[in-house]
């Protein structure tokens, strides 16, 4: 059994992994941390449902980070959403950064986090130019759990192109999923949650450990 605490819950990666944790017999209990409620109201008796004002300082929750056993980071934005280039590598990281304190000074041991393939925090950019300012923001977000600060275990999961299945899919989706390409959130959820049973197992030593593209993902 183990007990799990994430961030970015409302998200589409989130949302799936929040959803399938409250189902799976082998967690005992998941906490979200969130500007929002994630179950707009509903209840269940394996969700700690925690809404803050900001994430920016997240030294009001400290008490709810500790005995969880993993910590799962699924934030995620874009530029456009954002509001802009400052604020989005402010959510990114910066946000992943706070959040990642908060867990290792919890003493949780295994911290999995969702960046993207490509991802580098020493890539050359522009906050001008989207995509490669994408990749060395994702970057940074992984050495929060990398280097910033500690843990026994750390997971990185690198996907391509995520089916989001929020909503009508749009016709790039269904292409992309008809075609393999494309890796459906829930799927990057089930493989996120199987690598964190078998960390709990002790049955992975390596650490940290990189799961790179789609294929990667789903074989994992």
């Amino acid at each position: 059994m183990f007990k799990a605490i994430i961030i970015g819950g409302t998200g589409a990666t989130g949302r799936q992994l929040l959803n399938q944790l409250m189902q799976n017999q082998n967690c005992e209990l998941v906490t979200s941390i969130g500007r929002k409620p994630v179950l707009d109201g509903a209840k269940n008796d394996k969700l700690v449902d925690i809404v803050v004002e900001s994430l920016a300082n997240l030294s009001s929750t400290e008490k709810i980070w500790e005995g969880n056993d993993v910590f799962f980071n699924c934030i995620g934005t874009t530029r456009q959403r954002a509001g802009g280039a400052k604020e989005f590598i402010h959510i990114e990281a910066g946000i992943s950064n706070e959040a990642a304190k908060m867990a290792s000074n919890a003493n949780i041991h295994h911290a999995s986090l969702v960046s993207a393939k490509g991802a580098n925090h020493t890539t050359w950019a522009k906050d001008w130019i989207h995509p490669l300012l994408y990749m060395r923001t994702m970057g940074q977000k992984e050495q929060t759990i990398l280097s910033n600060f500690s843990f026994n275990h750390v997971s990185i999961f690198k996907p391509g192109m995520l089916i989001r299945l929020q909503g009508k899919q749009t016709w790039f989706e269904s292409f992309s999923e008809s075609k393999g390409f494309g890796l459906r959130v829930d799927t990057l959820a089930s493989a996120m949650i199987r690598n964190a049973e078998q960390v709990k197992l002790g049955s992975v030593e390596k650490s940290p450990q990189f799961f790179i593209g789609n294929d990667d993902i789903q074989s994992s």
